[in-house]
């Protein structure tokens, strides 16, 4: 045997030398290539030259002056008295040319505009708009500023419809969902449809509805997306774009109109923490931070003994905080209270606090003084206080009871006109609500509330008498910052932190943003102020820094399968529930990928037709199934190599001297022996060394090999073709050689019971000792020779590896093994070269299976709960086997508002035919109202039936729905809380007397009455499906007794 060495490609005596220096290990190392190894390796499949993915997102350049906007856009078929910003005048030039755009700009930066000019333009084609909005106090609000600027305007909400055949309509976006599966006909001849605060499509619970509509809305419709800002406009608009096939422009605002400055409220003095160029002011927070948590005071000097100058104690002492340091150091911020601008210049706030240290100060007059103080003295009215509870707004506005910001008479009469206009239709006793009352007296001073609990009117009251200026302070929940056009000169956060219906936690930069953009009027305030409050607890640096200069939320998908969206295109048939599935946001990583994986199909399809049938007549009979065994050979070995690696058997097992066999596609079936364990990518010295995850353990290994005849020094470049499990590749004569390399542990297929015996490994490793290296290398290759006179290498025992899965995998191994010697593929003295052939058809029909799921439906991640939905559905008779919508499938498509199963069963089993319509109305209440009620209601005999019939089919769907692991209704949080209420309302009794029946507040028993009456309504349409005109005449009446009085009196935006 004529032993050579292949050469390697770094210095010798600089792997190891005596000290181990750490440059030279890694100038060595980097030299060793490192192949991952690929059992299954792919044949060479010529990548198709990719095609440059389209671009949907057009992401328009803000920055640029639109200089040529006159010149392409000669005249605008809607004036405006002030002349556009740029990114108005690039929304109105692709409106013009009847191009989507998505508009990312900050609160109050005039996103209405476009809107209004796709309204005007609509006008011109004689076609229609519509507006979607995601709240109806929103709606209710748009609806009267578009009929001041045009004539033909309608609104459809759940409870009103005015002028529904209008060219431009106003609506909530579940209306347009519900007409688009209705296949309403106004839609055809719409052009645009514009969604407003689209933002709202994070919301969990209704952020599904804005992905059904954008995917079913007809192509030639034109969209305008108005958003607040979000960090991921174009990964959005790319999902726009490709749902609906065309360009989505991105619009963005650069900057606010108005800069905002954020101060922190401290003990009655202002931090500056963040100016108008949004850079955080270190030094405020540090000193607001100080009033808060004082640092120690300094140390008394010593006194000296002896003669000397006793005054130097007195040089040393510091002032009091805000006195000496205060007043030493003017600069905003530091030390001191920062300035914070009223209208009439900057002010600087005294600093006077005493050095003890902060003094407990109450609610009542922190508020006391940040309003009828700082804020009316600053001129920083109006302003709206955010407090994140309803009981917390009704209290801080209490605190004020001794304040009045009017400013004079003739704004007091002004006021008490209105609500006087306001109140007129109410009758009797609902004009003595207490709700009304304390409105009045508080509006009375220029002081409001809002929040979800208010009566609607006096939400509006309060609206329109904020926007036109007569209430100065404002104590709102945070719904008040989302769409209501109401700017400020200043806002106040009463915290930093909220409830979230989950977990107490910091705002979010998102929420914060909404929240802070009202503060800065445009035309009125060169910046905007927002106060944060301080009480005990200061807010870290850190978190401030992130909630005030942080990226808001993303656009995130929060699209889900309901059964009422799944038997709605089951009914109408115009798309497929997989392809909603597939076109919603929640899918736009994957379908990015579909074109480039197309036609990665298209061309592994061309590929393998290519492949031409075996010539061979002898391999062309079993060969085929050969390959079958011999890849599953090598699968059952990477598994129990890999179980071993992860068990403290793989450091017993994987030790110098033992002889293994690797495969890789540079190292077919060839032996090596183990020298040592070589740098790992845990170790952080070499991770820019080693390839490999930090779970890949990597070992120096003598592999014996066969000289490829190259020159001394050449390193072997090509690989080689993949071979059965049972062949070794074992040099003979003049070809034997060895090679010391590094390999990962995936490089091993096959650990065998062989163990050399007396390698001098440091010599190998450490110093590239050629005899070492040879006299190894010839151990080697007898061990080889024993292996190739008994035909194959004789495996490690693993009889003490007890685990049964393992030892199942072992005795499938050793079956398979025994097959293969009965091949007649076997007698095929080309048999290597054919294995290679087959081996390239198998990778390519497996790649393009691969492919084929990856484009299919099987690859939609809500695909299996569909599945599970629609065997509910048909184990309930919803459907029939092949998905057909039966009775009960269209019943529940009548039903938005209520769990639609519970609701149809109802229906269908009759439960109510024994029940008044009022009892009727009172049950269905159940199926509306969620929030806690502390209150137990007092109910009847027939009510307790009723509620028990409720029940009871609401278990029995929730365990069919648990029988398929579906997520049903939990009849433990059905609410029963407003069925007296909604009862003695529908009989009758007045507004002021049922609302202390509940500790439900009186704006969400008015909410909840006013869905019912759209649930009536729904089983209204039910009762006319199925016939039932005993259901529809009940349920005619139930509408009429709950639409009374002071929950349906009118808005007032209309």
């Amino acid at each position: 045997m004529n032993v050579q060495r292949i050469a390697n490609s770094y210095d010798d005596e600089d792997i190891f030398g005596p000290d181990e220096d750490l440059d030279e290990i890694e100038e060595s190392l980097s030299g060793l290539k490192i192949e991952k190894n690929d059992l299954t390796s792919a044949p060479h499949i010529p990548a198709p030259i990719k095609e440059k993915e389209k671009s949907w997102a057009q992401m328009v350049d803000i920055n640029a002056p639109f200089t040529e906007f006159n010149e392409l856009v000669p005249e605008l078929v809607l004036q405006f008295p002030f002349e556009l910003d740029d990114f108005q005048k690039h929304a109105v030039y692709h409106l013009e040319r009847g191009e989507s755009v998505l508009v990312a700009a900050h609160t109050s930066a005039g996103k209405t505009v476009v809107a209004e000019y796709a309204i005007a333009l609509a006008k011109k084609h004689h076609t229609r708009t519509l507006y979607t909005s995601p709240i109806k106090a929103l709606s209710n609000q748009k609806f009267r500023d578009f009929r001041t600027k045009f004539e033909d305007v309608g609104i459809l909400t759940g409870d009103v419809q005015i002028n529904a055949e209008a060219k431009c309509l106003v609506m909530t976006t579940e209306i347009l969902r519900s007409m688009l599966y209705r296949g309403a006909d106004l839609i055809r001849d719409v052009e645009f449809v514009v969604f407003d605060e689209v933002h709202y499509i994070n919301d969990i619970e209704r952020g599904v509805v804005w992905e059904e509509v954008i995917i079913m809305l007809p192509p030639t419709v034109t969209m305008i997306l108005l958003s607040a800002t979000v960090p991921n406009t174009r990964e959005f608009a790319e999902w726009l774009g490709r749902t609906k096939q065309k360009n989505v422009f991105v619009i963005s605002t650069p900057k606010r109109p108005v800069p905002l400055e954020h101060f922190l409220y401290v003990k009655k003095e202002t931090y500056k923490i963040v100016g108008p160029d949004k850079k955080f002011i270190n030094a405020g927070w540090k000193a607001a931070n100080d009033i808060i948590n004082p640092p120690p005071p300094p140390k008394k000097p010593e006194v000296p003994t002896g003669r000397g100058d006793g005054g130097r104690g007195g040089q040393q002492q510091r002032g009091g905080r805000g006195g000496a340091r205060g007043g030493q150091q003017q600069q905003q911020g530091r030390g001191g209270a920062a300035q914070v601008r009223g209208r009439g210049g900057y002010s600087a706030g005294s600093g006077a606090m005493s050095s003890r240290g902060p003094t407990p100060t109450s609610d009542r007059q922190l508020y006391t003084h940040l309003i009828g103080g700082l804020l009316k003295k600053k001129e920083l009215l109006p302003a709206i206080v955010f407090v994140f509870s309803r009981k917390k707004v009704e209290e801080f506005a209490e605190m004020l009871s001794n304040i009045d910001l009017t400013s004079g008479s003739a704004e007091k009469s002004e006021i008490h006109v209105f609500i006087e206009r306001c109140l007129e239709n109410l009758k009797g006793t609902d004009k003595e609500l207490p709700q009304v009352l304390r409105t009045r007296e508080l509006l009375s001073r220029g002081i409001a509330v809002h929040h979800s609990g208010l009566l609607p009117i006096i939400k509006e009251m309060v609206e329109i008498l904020f926007t036109r200026g007569l209430v100065k302070v404002l104590f709102a929940t945070e719904t008040f910052a989302m769409g209501v056009n109401a700017p400020a000169r200043c806002v106040v956060f009463s915290s930093t932190r909220k409830h979230d219906g989950r977990e107490f936690r910091n705002l979010m930069p998102g929420e914060y943003t909404q929240m802070s953009g009202r503060a800065g009027r445009r035309g009125l305030d060169e910046t905007g102020v927002v106060l944060i409050v301080v009480n005990d607890e200061m807010p870290s640096e850190l978190s401030l820094k992130q909630m005030i200069l942080g990226t808001p939320t993303k656009l995130e998908s929060q699209f889900r399968l309901t059964y009422n969206m799944i038997l709605n295109l089951l009914r109408v048939q115009v798309l497929r529930v997989e392809d909603m599935i597939r076109s919603s946001f929640s899918e736009n990583a994957g379908q990015q990928q579909l074109p480039q994986r197309q036609r990665d199909f298209e061309e592994a399809q061309k590929i393998l037709a290519g492949i031409p049938t075996l010539p061979c007549p002898i391999c062309s009979r079993d060969l085929s199934k050969y390959y079958d065994h011999s890849s599953r050979i090598m699968r059952i070995n990477e598994e129990v190599r890999e179980r071993v690696m992860k068990s403290p058997m793989g450091a017993k097992v994987l030790i110098p001297g033992r002889v293994v066999v690797l495969n890789n596609p540079f190292h077919r079936h060839e032996l090596g022996v183990i020298l040592m364990n070589a740098p790992s990518t845990n170790d952080p010295r070499f991770k820019s060394m080693v390839t490999g995850s930090s779970e890949v353990k990597n070992y120096f290994v003598l592999v014996l090999t066969e000289d490829s005849g190259d020159e001394e020094g050449v390193k072997k470049t090509k690989g080689t073709g993949p071979l059965p499990a049972a062949r070794l590749r074992i040099p003979e004569g003049d070809k034997v050689s060895y090679e010391k390399m590094i390999i990962t542990h995936a490089d091993i297929s096959f650990m065998t019971k062989s163990l050399i015996k007396d390698i001098d490994v440091d010599l190998i490793v450490k110093k590239n000792d050629d005899e070492e290296m040879e006299r190894t290398a010839f151990k080697l290759y007898e061990e080889a020779q024993k292996y190739k006179l008994a035909g194959e290498a004789t495996e490690y025992d693993w009889s003490k590896y007890k685990d049964l899965d393992f030892q199942e995998l072992l005795s499938e191994k050793y079956d398979l093994w025994k097959q293969l010697p009965l091949f007649e593929c076997n007698e095929c003295a080309d048999m290597d070269a054919h294995y290679g052939i087959i081996h390239e058809e198998k990778e390519l029909q497996y790649k393009i299976a691969e492919l084929a799921y990856k484009i299919s439906d099987q690859n939609l991640a809500m695909l299996p709960e569909y599945h599970q939905r629609v065997d509910v559905l048909k184990a309930l008779n919803y459907v029939d086997e092949h998905g057909v919508v039966q009775l009960k499938g269209r019943v529940a498509c009548e039903i938005n508002t209520a769990n639609e199963l519970i609701l149809t069963e109802l229906i269908l089993d009759n439960a109510f035919a024994d029940f008044e319509p009022a009892e009727t109305v009172a049950l269905l209440s159940a199926l509306v109202f969620q929030e806690k009620s502390d209150f137990q209601p007092k109910l009847n005999d027939r009510l307790h039936e009723g509620v028990e019939r409720i029940l009871d089919v609401a278990y029995k769907m929730y365990d069919v729905q648990r029988e398929f692991k579906v997520e049903g209704q939990d009849p433990e949080k059905l609410q029963f809380g407003l069925v007296q209420v909604v009862y003695e309302w529908a009989k009758g009794t007045p507004f002021k007397d049922i609302t202390e029946l509940t500790d439900v507040l009186e704006g969400s028993i008015v909410r909840n009455i006013v869905r019912l009456d759209e649930t009536c309504r729904e089983v209204r349409g039910a009762a006319k499906l199925i016939g039932d005109v005993a259901l529809h005449t009940k349920m005619d009446a139930a509408s009429e007794m709950i639409k009374r009085d002071i929950v349906f009196s009118p808005s007032l935006y209309f």
